[in-house]
């Protein structure tokens, strides 16, 4: 489908042609990658990311080192503007861990039949929930999604063109076949402290309603305000089926219902992250203990980042200590939004250890609190 004038607008809005890469050949273009700027919300922080995406090369053209040469052009470019890290959400998994991006966290879709939506446990709900216009909504909820933003890592921050274009913008190239998308506020207090964004796709057949829920996005500043709406959310009437993407695999949801197996959680993975400057990525999030390790890291492609590097009172610096972990620059894009072990690493092959608990000790100091979520792809 070629992209009508205003849908090339609002994509140009978000991503600036100066921030976009192109491969040609007898004056044709034969690939092309991009990226957005943001920060993404790192352990205790947020750092300069470049949001890997647009990816592409022509079918004539694959196997020439073209993508190569585009991702050589992009990650220069990010470390020249001082983005410590890139990002990306990867259409196959097998193509960005050799230009040096790790899987760093894991999301599923689910598929919950309607009479499999009861909670575990009765309780009374502390707010309440009003629907909202799509004129009202970025007002009223932008707040709560920063707030939550700030303390999940994985998720990166929304501009104002970007609320308009991406999150409020709802063109029928959207859809999917489904209606317009619904907004519903959660109130405590009279503040705005969870939101929830959704569509219906409607259907009837053999005398009944073989309607879909999609759930876009719901975020709550609580475990109450969570759990209240998606309460919500399941019992929306005259519909069979509750369907969401891109779900942590702690998403309380797996305690909260009665039958979570009943949800059908196929899990895949997520972001994909890649360290541009190893120092200043690793600076850039907070740790869960105190103590030091010496990692030596191999990073062919960006060599700036070879060598040893000491990470010891919440930042790293090249060191000529002896290293105690030796690990490929993918592994710690892996490890660096807590959503993977350097234990599981090293069960994988992709990390090892030099020194006796050094791994025990790099899994205290990465470890956070929740596993790292992106509730978008970019």
């Amino acid at each position: 489908m070629v992209p009508n004038e205003e849908r090339m607008q609002r994509f140009t809005d978000l991503l600036p042609l100066e921030r976009m890469y192109g491969a040609w050949s007898n004056e044709a273009i034969v690939g092309g990658a991009g990226s957005f700027a943001f920060d993404l919300t790192v352990p205790g922080g947020g750092v300069p990311t470049a949001g890997v995406t647009v990816v592409g090369v022509a079918p004539t053209h694959r196997r020439r080192g073209v993508l190569r040469s585009l991702m050589r052009a992009q990650l220069d470019d990010a470390h020249e503007r001082g983005e410590p890290l890139a990002a990306l959400w990867a259409s196959e998994e097998s193509i960005y861990g050799r230009f040096g991006y790790g899987l760093a966290s894991f999301c599923g879709e689910i598929t919950l039949a309607r009479e499999h939506t009861a909670f575990a446990h009765p309780f009374e709900p502390q707010g309440t929930l009003r629907l909202i216009e799509p004129e009202e909504a970025q007002a009223a909820i932008s707040p709560v999604f920063d707030r939550i933003r700030s303390e999940w890592p994985g998720m990166f921050s929304r501009t104002p063109v970007w609320w308009e274009n991406r999150e409020i913008a709802d063109p029928e190239d959207r859809r999917d076949g489904a209606g317009p998308k619904r907004w519903v506020a959660y109130e405590q207090d009279g503040s705005v402290e969870g939101y929830a964004v959704y569509r219906h796709k409607p259907g009837f057949e053999a005398g009944t309603t073989n309607a879909e829920l999609r759930v876009l996005e719901a975020l709550g500043t609580s475990p109450e305000a969570l759990r209240d709406l998606w309460a919500y959310l399941l019992a929306v009437d005259w519909i069979a089926t509750v369907k969401s993407y891109l779900l942590p695999p702690d998403h309380p949801l797996f305690l909260l219902l009665a039958t979570p197996r009943r949800m059908r959680y196929r899990m895949g993975d997520g972001i994909w992250v890649r360290l541009v400057d190893v120092g200043a990525a690793l600076s850039g999030r907070s740790y869960a203990g105190e103590g030091s390790i010496v990692f030596d890291v191999a990073d062919e492609f960006c060599p700036w980042n070879e060598g040893r590097w000491k990470l010891e009172g919440g930042s790293a610096e090249r060191s000529k200590d002896t290293p105690e972990l030796s690990l490929p620059v993918q592994s710690l894009g892996s490890a660096l939004l807590g959503g993977v072990s350097f234990a599981a690493l090293r069960r994988a092959g992709r990390v090892v250890e030099l020194n006796a608990g050094a791994i025990e000790r790099a899994d205290a100091l990465f470890r956070w609190d929740r596993h790292p979520w992106c509730p978008e792809i970019f």
